[in-house]
């Protein structure tokens, strides 16, 4: 979907290439993380989210050990910031985080809610319009409080609305 929404967005060659990295590269921090706290589908403690917060900066460092994901590195290690500065690891705010991360955050938060996960099953496809509504709710929330743009959610929503209906 980033892919899409990138050329819907009509991103440059250089700006696609940054999204597609960003979106294989972004989790690989992940690996570090118990399985326990990874697979919890109930609420996190303060010392499982401490953690969790981790992953970002070890996936870019593992972006760094690699040549050819090293210019992608700062993105992946911000790819956890909110523009009102809540995010992690660094509380970046506004456009002190990049376009193309806060393009992917979008297309993140909808691949969250939109797909199976280990730990938690879906009834029903991807394609099932009830988590396409609730990926467009979440992302309103979090664009009324501020944490994300709201001109870029409104792109996204209306590309959700096209891809949805099979028109991208």
């Amino acid at each position: 979907m980033s892919l899409h929404f990138g050329r819907w967005l009509k991103l440059d060659k250089t700006q696609l290439r940054q999204l597609v990295f960003l979106s294989y590269c972004h989790g690989l921090g992940k690996i570090g993380l118990p399985d326990a706290v990874l697979l919890n589908a109930g609420s996190l403690n303060e010392e499982d989210w401490a953690k969790v917060r981790e992953y970002p900066e070890i996936s870019a460092l593992i972006c760094n050990q690699l040549p050819v994901l090293r210019e992608f590195a700062p993105l992946v290690r911000s790819h956890q910031e909110r523009i009102d500065g809540t995010g992690y690891p660094d509380g970046l705010k506004g456009e002190k985080i990049p376009f193309i991360v806060q393009v992917f955050q979008l297309v993140n938060i909808a691949d969250a809610i939109i797909s199976k996960r280990l730990y938690r099953s879906r009834d029903g496809s991807a394609t099932d319009r009830r988590y396409w509504l609730q990926a467009v709710e979440e992302i309103t929330r979090e664009m009324e409080a501020k944490a994300r743009d709201p001109e870029l959610c409104e792109k996204f929503f209306r590309f959700l609305e096209l891809f949805y209906q099979g028109g991208t």
